[in-house]
């Protein structure tokens, strides 16, 4: 049985997170990297921003980011705007293109997992689900 302790709970948690995401990256259908599709991400969920406050918001450098984003410029997934009120700054933010590939990689890894979880047996199903009720508020600002 695993420990009740907070500290070892948010270990394991934690652990569960990073291999459901890996196991879901290797699920995806395109050729988009884990730091690309974290990018693209964030700019369909949160909008147009800088790469600076991109890079800050994904924990990399600034420099990293801007590689990570010439990519995605490449592909057509995301453009690049002078801020109309600060012309040494870019605005970057996801194009229609984009918005798609994300959708469509997110439907992707979503079909993966589902067909895993459907082997579960119901009354596990039935304990998941109640898990992401009590695990909803953690993370809810």
């Amino acid at each position: 049985m695993t420990s009740t302790d907070p500290s070892d709970l948010a270990s394991d948690l934690l652990a569960l997170h990073g291999r459901i995401r890996r196991t879901t990256l290797v699920g995806k259908s395109d050729e988009v990297t884990a730091s690309q599709t974290a990018a693209l991400g964030r700019l369909v969920r949160d909008g147009a921003t800088t790469t600076a406050d991109l890079a800050r918001a994904e924990g990399v450098r600034p420099q990293s980011m801007g590689a990570t984003i010439q990519v995605l410029v490449d592909l057509g997934f995301v453009d690049r705007e002078q801020d109309p009120t600060d012309g040494r700054r870019t605005i970057v933010s996801a194009t229609p293109a984009g918005r798609a590939a994300r959708e469509d990689s997110l439907r992707s890894r979503t079909r993966m997992l589902a067909e895993r979880l459907a082997a579960l047996d119901p009354d596990d199903r039935a304990v998941l689900a109640r898990s992401f009720a009590i695990l909803r508020p953690l993370v809810e600002s």
